[in-house]
């Protein structure tokens, strides 16, 4: 097995944690995974800095996340968003279930158009498609958020996914964009982490 393809497997494992993370452990460990995943795959085009952006962001984001707890200012949307209510409904899978059938479609999907992508340098499919793969696990967790924390943590994989694939096409000249477009929902995210859920499970 090729260094790319190791590390393109750890980018797509890290988008398979945060399609199925519930809780502020689960965010914690999901924005840990995908900084360090995806900084992977970042590396392969410009080395040790294209890592350290994708990662630091990330790594940062979970011991904000882990230590939030201790500090309910920092942790806590709620001065941001006001009480959040919380509403049931009725539901044929509930939402671990239905992520994983859609990132299973999401996989398949994934796994098609990478072939038809290029970045950069970079001449596997396999990193390409891990950023897909993430993006589209982005918009999962966007499309069936229960509350505010899943919808951050949807858009730090959105971020990181297309972050990733342009450090990919442009290694070096994009650190600086990328870096801001990542740090945006990782703060949102440790912001919101904590929030109630705009509704309960099934």
């Amino acid at each position: 097995m090729t260094l790319a393809a190791l590390l393109a497997g750890g980018g797509f494992l890290a988008a398979a944690i945060a399609l199925l993370s519930v809780g502020p452990l689960g965010m914690a460990i999901s924005a840990l995974a995908l900084g360090l995943g995806l900084g992977g795959v970042a590396s392969l085009s410009g080395g040790v800095p294209d890592f350290s952006v994708v990662a630091g962001v990330g790594t940062g984001a979970a011991v904000l996340i882990a230590t939030g707890r201790y500090f309910p200012g920092l942790a806590s949307g709620r001065w941001l968003l006001g009480s959040s209510p919380i509403v049931g409904r009725e539901r044929v899978f509930d939402v671990r279930s239905l992520r994983l059938l859609t990132g299973i479609g999401g996989l398949m999907a994934a796994r098609l158009l990478a072939g038809h992508l290029g970045a950069g340098t970079v001449s596997t499919q396999g990193p390409a498609f891990a950023c897909l793969f993430a993006w589209e696990v982005g918009v999962i967790r966007v499309a069936t958020g229960r509350g505010p924390s899943d919808l951050a943590l949807g858009a730090l994989c959105v971020a990181m996914g297309s972050s990733t694939f342009l450090i990919l096409s442009a290694p070096h000249s994009v650190l600086a964009i990328s870096a801001l477009v990542i740090t945006l929902p990782a703060v949102a995210l440790v912001l919101l982490t904590r929030t109630a859920p705009w509704e309960t499970g099934s």
